[in-house]
């Protein structure tokens, strides 16, 4: 998969749309305490209301980006957008996901940190746990660069945009399947990812739809 938006430096480097190298804003791994991350995992589950539940099984079934283009459509009739300018968003949004994803999937592998029912393994989760590393999770970078770049887009919406997001990735938690920071490390690295999004677009005078 191929990034759009970003590119591969020497040395697993990133470089942004301006090709300057990155500093991505996420902690290492081995700066997090994992047996507390568990304990806050098992507290969850053991706790969980119907509405959390509900919400696990909501983010987690499907794909997170075929929400968020329905979001976007959705957006689009509110505010009674022209093809062309709902095209502009879904483009970017796409985009924006991809790189997403590749950049997460790149941090997944270079870490190879243990998925929670890993650790503590009578965990009762809510959902199946995928079978790759945990550490950030993918929903919660998705999650965190949309909800920049939909606000962005959509500015009167942005704290819609944001609860929206923040429950996605917390979702991850509620389910079983991610740790907190995973989801909390997660965002800021998306949103992170989303801003330099941002920033190109503000460059090249695409201002907000709405």
């Amino acid at each position: 998969m191929a990034n759009v938006f970003f590119s591969k430096g020497r040395d697993n480097n990133f470089l942004d749309p301006f090709h300057q190298p990155i500093n991505w804003r996420i902690k290492n791994p081995d700066e997090i305490n994992w047996q507390t991350e568990l304990f806050l995992v098992d507290q969850t589950l053991k706790s969980l209301t119907p509405q959390q539940r509900q919400i696990a099984q909501y983010w987690g079934t499907g794909e997170l980006s075929a929400k968020i283009t329905a979001m976007i459509f959705g957006l689009g009739e509110k505010y009674r957008l022209e093809s062309p300018h709902i095209s502009r968003a879904l483009g970017y949004s796409n985009a924006a996901i991809n790189d997403t994803f590749v950049i997460t999937w790149f941090l997944k592998y270079l870490w190879d940190v243990a998925r929670p029912n890993q650790y503590g393994r009578n965990l009762s989760t809510v959902l199946i746990t995928p079978r790759f590393p945990s550490y950030p999770s993918a929903h919660a970078t998705i999650a965190g660069c949309s909800e920049i770049l939909l606000s962005y887009l959509f500015p009167s919406e942005s704290a819609r945009i944001k609860n929206l997001m923040k429950e996605s990735a917390q979702s991850r938690l509620y389910a079983g399947v991610h740790f907190k920071v995973d989801n909390d490390e997660g965002l800021r690295l998306g949103r992170q990812i989303g801003e330099t999004v941002v920033k190109l677009m503000r460059s090249q005078n695409l201002n907000t739809i709405q």
